[in-house]
């Protein structure tokens, strides 16, 4: 990003928050797995998952949304911190993933996946 964003103006770079601050989520369409999804609401209580990305998992300030996101890609960064291959900022996530078990990771990818991307009014 940071060669793209080499030649932006104060201005532009104000111009493309305030865009992209209008725009809102849609679901992504996924097949998912009703037993999974009940499986992985039980471990996003037990793994405290709403105490950083917030009720309903719809993220604030840096802490991301993970409601409503793409099954696969869900999945992909969950594996990938547990394996240290994506990073975080302070490492609160890959330490988050270490304990999750393949199962475990596909049940929250599953849950995360059909929840809301935005929270209800």
């Amino acid at each position: 990003m940071s060669a793209l964003a080499a030649n932006l103006s104060d201005t532009d770079m104000a111009d493309l928050a305030a865009f992209y601050a209008t725009q809102r989520p849609t679901p992504r369409p996924a097949t998912t797995d009703p037993t999974k999804v009940a499986a992985g609401r039980g471990l996003a209580q037990q793994h405290h998952c709403v105490s950083c990305h917030r009720p309903g998992l719809v993220g604030h300030e840096q802490i991301p949304r993970l409601a409503g996101q793409d099954l696969a890609y869900l999945e992909k960064l969950l594996r990938g911190f547990k394996a240290q291959t994506a990073g975080d900022l302070d490492g609160t996530m890959t330490t988050a993933a270490q304990p999750l078990s393949e199962s475990d990771i596909e049940n929250l990818a599953h849950y995360m996946a059909t929840l809301p991307p935005v929270p209800s009014p």
